[in-house]
């Protein structure tokens, strides 16, 4: 039976404000729409006296910073010209409403230093409000003018000390120009006034780590993982294929388990692979006892995530990988790698992951050298016992493959996997009912929640989604001479491994099936003759691939052609 990690198994979502994250790019989004809105329906707001900080032990601080970085503003003074003659409007004739039209135009098209000029401009000619200023600091941050998003979004502050956004964005400031004491202070205040909201926990966590205090960071990543998580995907593929490419969308959790001895070097890294979305990964490691050992939030290029570290204990760890807050959207190539020397005494780990490997690549007699070492450590290990019947699969010995699979099933009665296996090894075979019996026992052994379909009436063509544990039974009638074809697919986004099992009006499993091929995961059932009348049921759950998404499923049943009757002219001369 596959490990469990409570703490993400579980999704479920807690009220938060969407308005903020990580960085300032989801509020500037979600926040300022609002704002624009206003100004092109009436023009610009009452303007009101340039806000200045009083807070002088901060600024002058601020200010030490920011003298370092006056040479990259060199270019606003062209920008408002730019801008102006852009819209063919004279510099000095434009109006406040215009120059903040024109400003959030910029912004949004990530003309961050033509925004600036703009934004100066106004606040230059006492035409600024708390919103104007905030905005500015805002194109500071995007520009990496931390120092100086950080002294507006402090006048802001000063001003209206409980803006939320404001907290937030100088926390990520102050914590990009090492004010880390100050940065805890935002996110620390951001908790007391946001106490449902789920950024504030990444925001800390981020802070934190830059800290070097692992142990407080990884606290608040846990915590946020937990709030914002509504799928929760495992993949065990990883730790034989080395590196998956997987989507990225808010809220999705990966969980990809290894095996490693102890003092085994371990190397996992995140990158985005799609740039123009720029998925930010957070990545973090369980050990053993499903506690955190270390995390990372942006290490390598751009957001990716890059963590190596060295195996504390041998055992089950996992890599938990989902998005911080600087984008939700994109794919991550995920990568691991596992090197060292493996201890005495826990070499039956070592040996079924070369195992793994070596299975997958084709490489079938190394895989069985392998599995037969774990299983001279240990006798009982169901685990590999059941792959080792696996590969005999692959190597077309199907009497081995049913001989190990049936032992494993012995070994360890509550382990579901060696159901599959021999179901596969059944089909491969070409006995559909020893087959499909195996499939239903495998999907009734990991069932959790089982849901009952309307019942069908002739052709159909459905959706249904798809977690872990989740089966389906959906009736319908059949007649006999009828044939049935049956297509389940997964529809993205998403990802699920279908495995399909057709009950009989006497509640037999007649035929099943799990993948197409070894390279296409959806499953079909094509032209079974059904063989009785009655009531017929399809059952629908998922194989070990993947079971977080949507399948489409496509029943047609097609009625058996009229026989053909010879016809007579006349009676012949026969007796």
């Amino acid at each position: 039976m596959k490990k469990s990690y409570p703490e993400y198994d579980v999704p479920k979502r807690s009220l938060k404000d969407r308005v903020l994250s990580q960085r300032p790019s989801a509020l500037i989004i979600e926040g300022l729409l609002v704002l624009v809105a206003v100004v092109v329906t009436i023009g610009f707001l009452t303007p009101a006296t340039p806000v200045e900080d009083n807070s002088e032990a901060v600024i002058a601080e601020l200010e030490a910073i920011i003298a370092a970085q006056e040479a990259a503003l060199q270019e606003a003074a062209e920008a408002i010209a730019q801008a102006a003659e852009a819209a063919s409007v004279p510099t000095g004739f434009l109006s406040a409403s215009a120059a903040k039209n024109m400003a959030w135009s910029s912004l949004t098209n990530e003309e961050y230093r033509s925004a600036i000029a703009l934004y100066d401009a106004l606040i230059e000619e006492g035409e600024a409000d708390l919103q104007t200023i905030f905005a500015r600091g805002y194109a500071y941050s995007m520009i990496d003018e931390h120092a100086l998003a950080a002294q507006d979004y402090s006048a802001v502050l000063q001003h209206s000390a409980d803006d939320l956004a404001s907290l937030n964005n100088r926390c990520w400031a102050f914590s990009e120009i090492g004010e880390f004491g100050r940065a805890l202070d935002d996110c620390n205040r951001l908790m007391s006034l946001a106490s449902d909201a789920d950024y504030p926990y990444l925001n800390r966590g981020i802070v934190y780590e830059k800290m070097g205090d692992m142990g407080a960071a990884m606290t608040d990543y846990v915590e946020w993982i937990k709030r914002i998580k509504t799928n929760v995907i495992r993949n065990d593929n990883l730790a034989w294929e080395g590196s998956l490419d997987v989507p990225m969308s808010e809220g999705i959790v990966y969980i990809f388990p290894f095996t490693a001895s102890a003092d085994q070097e371990i190397v996992v890294s995140a990158i985005s692979s799609q740039r123009d979305l720029d998925a930010d990964p957070l990545v973090l490691i369980l050990d053993p006892d499903g506690l955190p050992l270390i995390a990372n939030d942006d290490t390598g290029e751009w957001w990716d995530s890059y963590l190596q570290f060295r195996a504390p204990v041998s055992g089950e760890y996992a890599i938990v990988m989902t998005h911080a807050g600087g984008s939700t959207e994109g794919r991550v190539e995920v990568s691991f790698d596992v090197s060292g020397m493996f201890t005495l005494g826990n070499d039956g780990a070592r040996f079924k992951a070369d195992a793994y490997r070596a299975l997958m690549s084709g490489d079938y007699s190394v895989a069985l050298e392998n599995f037969r070492r774990a299983l001279n450590i240990n006798r009982h290990d169901a685990e590999a016992m059941n792959w080792m019947g696996v590969a005999y699969r692959y190597m077309g010995e199907y009497d081995a493959s049913i001989s190990h699979i049936s032992t494993a099933m012995q070994l360890d009665e509550s382990y579901s996997l060696p159901y599959l296996s021999r179901g596969i090894t059944y089909e491969e075979m070409g006995q559909p009912e020893s087959s499909a019996a195996d499939y239903y026992r495998y999907a009734m052994m990991n069932r959790n929640r089982t849901l009952f379909h309307a019942e069908l009436e002739g052709d159909s063509d459905f959706e249904l989604p798809m977690r872990e544990g989740w089966v389906y039974s959906i009736p319908f009638d059949a007649k006999r001479g009828q044939t049935l074809d049956i297509a389940v697919d997964t529809v993205e986004p998403g990802f699920v491994d279908p495995l399909i099992i057709l009950i009989g009006p006497n509640g037999e499993a007649l035929v099943g099936d799990d993948d197409i091929s070894l390279s296409e995961y959806d499953s079909v059932i094509s032209d079974y003759k059904i063989k009785a009348n009655g009531q017929y049921t399809l059952v629908v759950s998922h194989a070990e691939g993947g079971s977080n998404g949507t399948l489409n499923i496509d029943i047609d049943v097609t009625a058996p052609a009229a026989m053909s009757v010879a016809s007579f002219d006349g009676y012949g001369c026969g007796h």
